[in-house]
């Protein structure tokens, strides 16, 4: 179940990670924000399901929750990438600098998290010298 879990999540990094590109590197063609909105939802998507995934595992191991620090780090991405994402939404509709620059930043401070926690979760399994 871990390697589910693994897959899922680098699925997600990845995905985010060319959504993100899209959006910086391909804001000239006609088809951006539709390719950039797709990986950003597969993303969330993959995210969401390795998330689940974990705590199952979790469950049947019988562990406590949150009792590493990838779990808190990774309870704080689920949070940031389901605001990144509202924000994301929401900023298509209202069409305000404002919400664009929240989105922006948000999608960056969430980035950072994944990639962080992507890492912690390699020095957990020992894949990962600390």
């Amino acid at each position: 179940m871990i390697i589910i879990h693994a897959a899922l999540m680098l699925t997600g990094f990845f995905s985010a990670a060319a959504g993100i590109g899209t959006a910086m590197f391909m804001r000239d063609k006609r088809w951006w924000l539709r390719v950039h909105r797709r990986l950003g939802s597969a993303a969330v998507m993959c995210i969401l399901i390795g998330f689940a995934t974990a705590m199952i595992m979790v469950s049947l191991t019988a562990d406590r929750h949150f009792n590493v620090p990838h779990a808190w780090l990774g309870l704080a991405v689920i949070l940031s990438v389901l605001c990144t994402y509202v924000l994301g939404v929401t900023q298509l509709k209202r069409k305000t600098a404002r919400m664009r620059s929240l989105h922006r930043w948000s999608g960056r401070i969430t980035f950072v998290l994944i990639f962080f926690n992507v890492l912690s979760g390699l020095a957990l399994t020992g894949i990962l010298p600390v």
